[in-house]
């Protein structure tokens, strides 16, 4: 997520829509902010998760989190990141639509969102 997000920033300083660069437009500026918080989470997340398994505690809720917010994040960077790009045959969107595809697996293995959600779920006794 870092590195698309990294291109599509690089990206949205140079591509030029109604005489500005795509980058400058506040939606962008939003998103680009919005991903950026999410991934600084995502890694604070797996970073907890890490922690308690290292010190051999009780991690399964942590783990799970951190895996479901990372994958459904990653789904919207890779989105917003081939977005931007549209259409061009730029490094960007060729990497952004191998990223979208591999996003999607994310949600998908090791454990689909919805088996993530029924096992912190069952951790929260709910």
């Amino acid at each position: 997520m870092e590195r698309a997000i990294e291109l599509a920033i690089s990206y949205g300083k140079e591509r030029l829509a109604f005489g500005k660069p795509l980058g400058q437009f506040q939606v962008w500026k939003h998103k680009f902010a919005e991903h950026l918080t999410g991934i600084e989470a995502a890694k604070w997340l797996a970073y907890r998760a890490l922690d308690l398994m290292n010190r051999g505690e009780k991690c399964v809720r942590e783990i799970t989190m951190a895996k479901l917010f990372a994958s459904d994040l990653s789904q919207r960077v890779a989105y917003d990141c081939m977005q931007i790009s549209a259409a061009s045959v730029t490094p960007l969107n060729i990497r952004s639509a191998a990223s979208g595809r591999d996003a999607r697996l994310h949600t998908i293995g090791a454990g689909a969102s919805e088996i993530m959600k029924e096992i912190i779920a069952k951790e929260e006794k709910l």
